[in-house]
């Protein structure tokens, strides 16, 4: 093997070990992958070990989105027999296989002719494979271009356990905040399910200005946690039966720095501390716990001051009945640029409708 292409293992394994949305970077070493082998398609087959079953972790080609859907049982197919015996397995000519399988030909239109399939382990258990389809030169898979995957494989292994542990701790940090959420909300009959539906707006605007699935997460687990605070509040304001007096406003504004407090001591959900803070912060500067105002205010803090203003017009209070969605919308027009970021209101009110409101309210 060249020089080159230890160079360019190196950066695949860095990649590999350095981002936590590795969907992309495992894309990418399986195209090089393909380009160093000469091979027409390659793929990263992983077990689902709940299910007993084999799914696309990565597949190339034009129906990628398709073959992704696809499930097979263990031991189907090369990729099954490659897994459930632990051994690397060359094909040369697939219809002289009594191990292969149609299926996925059968999906993506395309014809299979030739694969090498490797298995995938981290520490002697198999959790997968990796496949390179059709060699484009005639002699066919070699020993080398074996050797080459299991280069690869080394790192992708590693990568595909450390995701799975990494989204396993990030779905019981999700769950347990939404749970704490919930249990606050219980003190409180008007603010049932209102954490539930600022999380739901706020995630719509993030994907209407196009963040990141990890931004996604984060600003999710932000607008869940936004009120945590108020569990420093005493139940006689929470609960009050008519507006706050100016001294009752005052404890009630203290809940962010007391969120803030909450949270900032766990150190993974750091990453939320902005919108737990800032999201009474105001674009003119009047707003609390800090006067911020404009370029100051973190993104998430602008969103969810957004999603928390209108859905608490929206429902209904102990001092007052909902407000309609149209008059919630002029308001927020109205203190746009003055309580709110502008352009979040602007895709806010592009993204509100009627049909989505009754949709999440049903959940």
């Amino acid at each position: 093997m060249d020089v080159s292409f230890y160079q360019n293992l190196l950066k695949i394994w860095e990649k590999l070990n350095s981002e936590l949305d590795i969907d992309f970077v495992l894309s990418n070493a399986m195209k090089f992958l393909e380009e160093e082998i000469g091979a027409e398609r390659s793929s990263i087959w992983e077990i689902d070990f709940d299910k007993n079953e084999i799914f696309f972790r990565v597949v190339s080609g034009d129906e990628s989105e398709k073959l992704k859907e696809i499930r097979l049982k263990m031991g189907e197919g090369v990729v099954g027999h490659t897994i459930s015996e632990k051994k690397m397995i060359i094909i040369n000519n697939v219809k002289e296989s009594p191990f292969w399988s149609k299926k996925v030909d059968s999906v993506s239109h395309f014809e299979t002719k030739s694969i090498l399939s490797v298995p995938l382990e981290y520490k002697g258990e198999v959790i997968g494979a990796i496949q390179l389809i059709n060699k484009l030169k005639n002699e066919g898979f070699t020993k080398r271009d074996v050797e080459k995957v299991k280069m690869i494989a080394i790192p992708v292994s590693t990568a595909l356990v450390n995701a799975k542990m990494y989204n396993e701790l990030k779905n019981i940090f999700f769950e347990t905040s939404l749970a704490l959420a919930d249990a606050i909300e219980k003190r409180d009959y008007y603010t049932a399910g209102h954490t539930r539906r600022v999380m739901k707006y706020s995630v719509m605007i993030g994907e209407k200005i196009g963040m990141s699935k990890e931004q996604l997460y984060w600003l999710s687990l932000s607008a869940i946690l936004h009120d945590i605070g108020k569990i420093g509040i005493p139940d006689a304001i929470l609960n009050k039966q008519a507006p706050l007096n100016d001294a009752e406003k005052e404890i009630m504004r203290k809940h962010p720095v007391l969120g803030y407090e909450i949270v900032k001591k766990v150190e993974g959900l750091r990453k939320a501390l902005d919108g737990i803070l800032y999201h009474h912060e105001t674009e003119n500067g009047e707003g609390y716990p800090e006067g911020l105002k404009g370029n100051e205010i973190p993104l998430f803090a602008k969103i969810i001051s957004v999603c928390d203003t209108f859905d608490a017009m929206t429902t209904d209070r102990p001092y007052r009945k909902a407000l309609s969605t149209e008059i919630a919308l002029n308001e927020l027009e109205k203190f746009s640029g003055k309580q709110f970021d502008p352009e979040v209101v602007e895709v806010f009110k592009e993204i509100i409708s009627k049909e989505i409101l009754r949709e999440l309210n049903e959940t």
